[in-house]
């Protein structure tokens, strides 16, 4: 073919147009081969998660399965403010601390004030009906020293009023 040819530089394009469809093909094939069978099965995510997820050992018994071992504790959280608040939110999972009712460790407690400041340091976007503090001048009102266990100087975290 002559260079001054109209199809002379169509060549080109035509190069392109091979190398685009390679590239595509070989798109395809990697996804084909990298993407899990179950992928989109129940949505935007692999659906064999849902049977992996499952099979997890559980961590979490809920407040009846402290109650069991631990009934004051339970009855004066029970009775006080923070009755809505689960146990293991403060202290850690069950399993942790025992398995079928039989004690293995001793329960986590995380006796600091950063604990109570998580949920009751002043914040705009908190309602204004749950109890807020500045940590430091609501110690220092006390006539306290503002320290890693300040919170606990005063109150009982199972009955904090």
């Amino acid at each position: 073919m002559r260079t001054d040819h109209p199809l002379w530089h169509a060549k080109h394009i035509v190069r392109m147009g091979l190398l685009l469809l390679l590239g595509v093909t070989v798109m395809i094939v990697v996804r084909s081969l990298l993407v899990p069978d179950t992928w989109g099965q129940y949505g935007w995510y692999r659906g064999a998660n849902v049977e992996e997820q499952r099979d997890h050992p559980l961590q979490h018994g809920g407040d009846a399965s402290c109650a069991g071992c631990h009934p004051e504790q339970e009855a004066t959280h029970a009775a006080g403010a923070h009755a809505a608040v689960r146990c293991e939110l403060c202290h850690a999972p069950v399993a942790l601390h025992a398995k079928d009712d039989a004690y293995f460790a001793a329960m986590p407690v995380r006796r600091t004030a950063a604990l109570c400041v998580s949920c009751h340091q002043r914040l705009a976007a908190r309602p204004a009906d749950f109890p807020q503090i500045r940590p430091q001048e609501h110690v220092a009102e006390m006539g306290g020293e503002y320290g890693p266990e300040a919170c606990f100087d005063c109150h009982d975290p199972h009955a904090p009023l």
